[in-house]
């Protein structure tokens, strides 16, 4: 397992189950610097092999639109999906939105469990082998 804190904002942490957790902690706002730094160290973490990703935002704050427009446009073809894990309806509908508008490259889901999200995340990996 590693583990690393990127601006005091996300938690990355790399498991053997090849799903990476970006866990945002202190009530963040996430910007495009962390954002980038995020992408950064999950490639060079996970290099090119099939991985997916949870992004945890129950303790972030903000989004801003170019971010999540960032976000959105990422195409790597050794993720192979997802998950976004929320934990209020506001939360939800926000979420909702981006991914009705923004469209993301990758199999992307809400979930308010982590257990589900974890079995979905298992599954589209196995899709992918």
């Amino acid at each position: 397992m590693r583990s690393i804190t990127i601006n005091e904002k996300i938690q990355v942490i790399q498991q053997d189950d090849h799903i990476f957790r970006y866990i945002a902690i202190n009530n963040c706002t996430l910007d495009m610097d962390t954002l980038e730094k995020m992408t950064k160290t999950g490639d060079e973490w996970n290099q090119d092999h099939l991985c997916a990703n949870l992004m945890d935002i129950r303790n972030m704050f903000f989004i801003d639109s170019k971010t999540r427009a960032y976000a959105a446009a990422q195409y790597r073809p050794h993720v192979a999906g997802t998950a976004i894990l929320v934990d209020s309806k506001i939360s939800s509908s926000f979420a909702n939105l981006y991914l009705r508008f923004s469209k993301p490259k990758v199999p992307t889901r809400l979930f308010t469990s982590e257990e589900e999200a974890l079995r979905w995340l298992r599954e589209q990996i196995r899709k992918r082998s």
